[in-house]
């Protein structure tokens, strides 16, 4: 009605102050401190539109500003006309030329990014792991197979299923001697494993304690696959959902030194989320970021196929690549608003015009107040670019 868009109008011309980075706007200073605090924009790591500048926590708020339903009319027409990437969302740096996506389907074309990012292949080694689990009479999460992919050329370092009985279920194996503990399967989730009790009827297969050790040469380099290039270094653990992989492995921060700060997990990574605190399936990260162009991961966990745990670490893979390598084209694009509206971080002068809305940016006092608040590691303040200068200092 009338009366109600007049209210509207006059709500507008209230809103004094705008955020630097999204540009959303408040009716006061203190409103436009507390959303500061809640998104902790960071200029230097997050993604943002190349053509208005604004800032977007995570890929799918950009997705959305560029292409989706809601998208800006004038961005989008930027976006498609100079041939954006709807993968990564970048724009072609040069008209006509051949874009390389960051998510792209082979290690050829991310090594391409990495090549004209000037990012090194000796820095941040990693490797990506997916387990496969079955319910048994030890555990509703005992290990069946495990798989790691190296992270330098895709190459499979180990892959084999792993037998359920330990001897008198010994962790490392101990008391040798002594008869195998009677395990019963109670579900091998076939559907998703693909695994049926025939896999196991061989005795050659590795126990959970060997399948462990091999795990951790694997993370430590020190695996007999291990390209040259990262022997004997400390690998990143890339994974999808690491609670479940750590669990069936047994493996804890006693067995890796600062475990959780060498995880990459592609379910908690909020530039992947759609919204924080959310887990995001690995199924819908492959549709959105990697299946178009992909063969290896076209039909990527089909209704009607079970789980590769070779194509999952895969997927895992190629998304910590992307984002890593990502990063450093949007740390080049220059960040806020284009019209000319002062910027500030102190003071703002009155106003309530649209020409004269006050920008602020987030004070350094909110973010360091904010990092003394989380003991834990917070995938929200750590960017997977830092990788490579953290391996630097290793």
């Amino acid at each position: 009605s009338g009366e109600t868009k007049k209210k509207n109008d006059n709500n507008n011309k209230d809103l004094k102050y705008a955020c630097f980075y999204c540009f959303k706007k408040f009716h006061s200073l203190d409103l436009l401190h507390k959303h500061a605090a809640k998104e902790l924009h960071d200029e230097k790591h997050d993604v943002c539109c190349t053509n208005c500048r604004k800032v977007c926590k995570t890929y799918f708020r950009l997705r959305e500003h560029l292409v989706g339903a809601t998208a800006s009319e004038a961005c989008k027409e930027a976006f498609e006309e100079k041939g954006g990437c709807r993968k990564c969302l970048r724009i072609p740096e040069d008209d006509g030329g051949v874009h390389v996506c960051a998510f792209g389907s082979s290690t050829g074309s991310s090594r391409s990014v990495r090549e004209k990012e000037e990012v090194c292949d000796e820095c941040a080694p990693h490797v990506a792991i997916d387990c496969e689990m079955i319910a048994t009479t030890k555990s509703d999460e005992t290990l069946a197979k495990v798989c790691v992919v190296n992270g330098l050329d895709e190459s499979v370092l180990m892959e084999t299923l792993v037998t359920f009985c330990s001897k008198n279920g010994s962790k490392n194996g101990e008391e040798e001697g002594k008869e195998e503990e009677k395990v019963k399967v109670l579900d091998y989730r076939t559907e998703i494993t693909g695994l049926t009790a025939s896999d196991f009827e061989t005795k050659l297969l590795p126990t959970l304690s060997e399948a462990r050790e091999e795990v951790l040469a694997c993370l430590a380099g020190a695996h007999k696959n291990t390209p040259e290039l990262w022997k004997n270094k400390p690998h990143k653990l890339v994974v999808h959902d690491a609670r479940h992989d750590l669990r069936a492995l047994q493996i804890t921060d006693e067995d890796i030194p600062n475990l959780f700060d060498r995880i990459r997990d592609t379910s908690t990574y909020v530039p992947l989320q759609k919204e924080k605190g959310k887990r995001v399936k690995l199924k819908k990260l492959v549709e959105q970021f990697l299946e178009a162009d992909d063969d290896t991961l076209r039909n990527f966990q089909s209704p009607n196929a079970p789980h590769s745990p070779h194509l999952d670490a895969l997927a895992a893979l190629r998304l910590y690549r992307g984002c890593r390598d990502n990063c450093f084209h949007f740390q080049a694009v220059q960040k806020g608003p284009t019209m000319r509206r002062k910027a500030s971080s102190t003071a703002a002068t009155g106003g309530g015009g649209e020409d004269e809305i006050e920008y602020f940016k987030t004070p350094k006092v909110l973010l360091e107040n904010e990092e003394e608040k989380n003991d834990e590691k917070d995938t929200w303040l750590c960017c997977w670019c830092e990788d490579f200068a953290s391996a630097n200092t290793q």
